[in-house]
């Protein structure tokens, strides 16, 4: 499991912002229970390499929960050596960014993609339907996800929408072959 952690004070507050840059989360409903979101959890994600400590992230006025897990030494480590921390996912910030625009109001896929990683949210009429993660290592591996994805999601390559979010010229160069309306 791959772990980067980022800070930043940068906001008004005296909170520490700690990224936690995870393929293993687990989306489920604000309705059920916590102790019914960790079993979801545990049962999808099984093998984790080691203890984790689960960091649950939700959206009330959608009614989604995200949970995903940190390695307990790190989680510890962390609280120990930071104040007013605030652990957060950049999944779940690229979800926040983009679930009150405009744009998600129609179907369309929400794209982050750097030379390592794939952040993939795909919306339909305003309501998510897909999000995913995924670590790669060149752009045929990334336009081969963002495509299965958009695929799976029966999004239509003419009338639907691409927000790519990147700065990997490449990418932008070889999705919009496939993908007509493709915005950066």
């Amino acid at each position: 499991m791959l772990e980067v952690l980022e800070t930043s004070d940068e906001t008004d507050t005296d909170e520490c912002i700690c990224s936690v840059e995870n393929l293993r989360f687990c989306l489920s409903p604000t309705d059920i229970k916590a102790s019914t979101a960790e079993l979801m959890y545990r049962t999808t994600l099984p093998s984790a390499e080691q203890e984790e400590t689960l960091v649950e992230l939700k959206d009330d006025v959608r009614g989604i929960r995200f949970t995903f897990g940190i390695d307990s030494q790190m989680y510890h480590f962390i609280l120990r050596n930071w104040q007013n921390v605030v652990f957060t996912h950049p999944l779940f910030e690229l979800y926040r960014q983009w679930a009150d625009s405009e744009e998600v109001k129609s179907n369309c896929m929400v794209a982050d993609a750097s030379e390592k990683h794939l952040n993939l949210i795909v919306f339909a009429n305003g309501n998510l339907v897909l999000a995913n993660r995924f670590e790669v290592n060149d752009t045929e591996s990334t336009i081969y996800h963002m495509m299965n994805c958009w695929t799976q999601s029966g999004l239509d390559v003419l009338d639907d929408k691409l927000y790519l979010q990147t700065d990997v010229a490449d990418i932008r160069q070889e999705i919009g072959k496939y993908i007509k309306q493709c915005e950066s």
